[in-house]
């Protein structure tokens, strides 16, 4: 891989690693297996890198957060974005689940990777 964005951290930025490229650039957004521990209270996100593994592989890491230029590039983003989404050249896969009740099962087929994109629970 050349590219990888990651909002999970953890084993799969482990494995990121494993499967990387030389010269592949990391992105790291989030941290959702810290939020996701049982034992955590998901401010952390601990995990074990290869740090010989970047040095060889020549990886590039760089945290972000929308907060590093919302007041700049916010505008332009939302400019951007929305006219990919009504030209059709970006879609989102949606799911719905109609009914309070499915609510549960819905999140842990979320949790399990049964649904791509977003689930939506209609009341």
């Amino acid at each position: 891989m050349d590219v990888f964005l990651d909002n999970a951290g953890g084993e799969q930025l482990r494995c990121a690693v494993t499967a990387a490229r030389e010269g592949a650039r990391f992105v790291l957004v989030g941290a959702l297996s810290g939020q996701l521990a049982p034992d955590g209270a998901g401010r952390t996100c601990p995990v074990e890198l290869d740090s010989f593994q970047l040095l060889l592989k020549k990886i590039t890491m760089r945290g972000y957060s929308a907060d590093d230029d919302f007041a700049t590039g916010h505008p332009e983003w939302l400019r951007r974005f929305g006219g990919w989404l009504r030209s059709g050249e970006m879609v989102f896969p949606l799911v719905r689940v109609q009914g309070l009740e499915r609510a549960v099962t819905a999140l842990l087929e979320v949790i399990r990777g049964d649904h791509l994109g977003t689930v939506v629970v209609e009341l």
